[in-house]
């Protein structure tokens, strides 16, 4: 599901979702924390959270509420993003698979913490 981009306030009347707690759902890569390697993996956002599993793992989430987001750009010319959740030290790598899906994707982010109703005054701060 392709987003369009959101107007100032977070909105955007016509093309805003119609369930307020899923906006984006789809396959992402991501990088394995103790080896390094990209894993395909089923992803949405709901409440606040980036929900994500495989068929062989149970569903895990990431904070989205106050965490930081970082664009990158890999010297392999593959691009992604990076979530470190408020308060945590560990830090997610994700990545999609073409540019179009990854400007959806991290809208979507940048949606969910906008819309949640603990978010912070640094929310959706993209470095």
């Amino acid at each position: 599901m392709a987003l369009e981009a959101a107007t100032s306030n977070g909105t955007n009347d016509e093309n805003h979702p119609k369930e307020k707690d899923e906006w984006k759902e789809g396959w992402l890569f991501k990088k394995t924390h103790y080896t390094g390697r990209w894993k395909l993996m089923w992803c949405h956002i709901r409440d606040g959270q980036l929900i994500y599993s495989n068929e062989k793992s149970a569903e895990k989430a990431i904070n989205l509420v106050g965490a930081k987001v970082e664009m990158l750009e890999g010297d392999d010319g593959t691009s992604g993003w990076t979530i470190t959740p408020q308060d945590s030290r560990r830090t997610f790598t994700l990545r999609a698979d073409g540019a179009e899906e990854q400007q959806a994707c991290v809208t979507a982010i940048c949606e969910a913490q906008l819309s949640s109703e603990q978010h912070s005054a640094n929310a959706c701060v993209l470095q």
